[in-house]
């Protein structure tokens, strides 16, 4: 039996690692490279899956408009709407992932615990290969996951892969379109991607612990206002969400990573200090 990637194929057939992604879905895959860990698919199999793909016909699915905070977390907290959907639109939303990359996802490449996805080959090599997730949002991945350890995590009611159409359908139902809510999430937060800070385990005597339960704000003060002291409003923002990763104090190695809730204070705060970071880098 001959073995191929997705990166592979992509090659062959001339179409972007995204596109090739969404083809080879609904394989299975007969292991993975020991090399660069890359499923790896029967030739024969991903070659026939190519021919039956249908063209790409028109695009419908594009939209200038953005879908607004408010209706964001309307529609991802509305159960009456597929666990599927609602993760997917979140994916979109918080980390800009493409709507390629997202459906090609596996089950396998979602790691819920740690709470990140992991894009094996992003349409952009500028794009990053772990998009770390909200508790929200992973809690909406594991519903839409269910019980199932292998295939594709989007799937339709028949439970084959999620096509691009039919996402761009459902989504046009409830918003302007698919593309609304990654260009909503990009308005938000005022970048492609949330803003990312590191801090210590240990949590700074500066945090009031009793104002913590109060306000959900996750913003560890003490290290976020470094150049803007007293910026902390206390109650999150739950669309205002910063790329926060926890290191240990002994060894600065990373131990949690994921994407937290922030007041407006505190996310002025994260963008004020990277610029003022920025700044005094250049003029070292």
């Amino acid at each position: 039996m001959d073995l191929t990637t997705a990166r592979e194929c992509a090659e062959r057939w001339s179409l972007s690692p995204a596109t090739v992604r969404r083809i080879l879905a609904p394989l299975d895959p007969v292991d993975r490279d020991p090399v660069t860990g890359a499923m790896r698919y029967d030739r024969a199999a991903a070659d026939a899956a190519r021919n039956e793909r249908p063209g790409q016909g028109h695009r419908a699915d594009l939209a200038a408009e953005t879908v607004a905070p408010e209706d964001f977390l309307r529609l991802i907290t509305d159960e009456t709407i597929p666990a599927g959907h609602r993760a997917l639109w979140a994916l979109l939303w918080e980390g800009g992932l493409r709507i390629g990359d997202a459906l090609a996802l596996d089950v396998r490449d979602v790691d819920l615990d740690q709470h990140k996805v992991s894009v094996d080959y992003p349409k952009s090599e500028r794009d990053e290969r772990t998009i770390p997730l909200s508790e929200q949002t992973a809690a909406l991945a594991r519903a839409a996951r269910g019980d199932r350890t292998e295939g594709p995590l989007f799937v339709n009611p028949k439970g084959a892969a999620l096509s691009r159409e039919s996402a761009a359908k459902f989504a046009g139902l409830a918003a302007p379109g698919i593309h609304a809510f990654r260009a909503g999430g990009h308005q938000v937060r005022r970048g492609k991607k949330p803003p990312r800070i590191k801090f210590p385990m240990l949590e700074p005597e500066v945090k009031d612990k009793d104002a913590a339960e109060a306000f959900p704000c996750e913003c560890m003060c003490g290290y976020v206002h470094l150049y803007i002291p007293d910026a902390c409003w206390g109650a999150a923002d739950p669309v205002l969400l910063v790329d926060v990763t926890i290191e240990s104090p002994m060894s600065g190695e990373p131990e949690d990573r994921r994407l937290r809730p922030f007041c407006r204070g505190c996310y002025d705060a994260v963008l004020s200090g990277k610029a003022v970071k920025n700044a005094l880098k250049k003029m070292s």
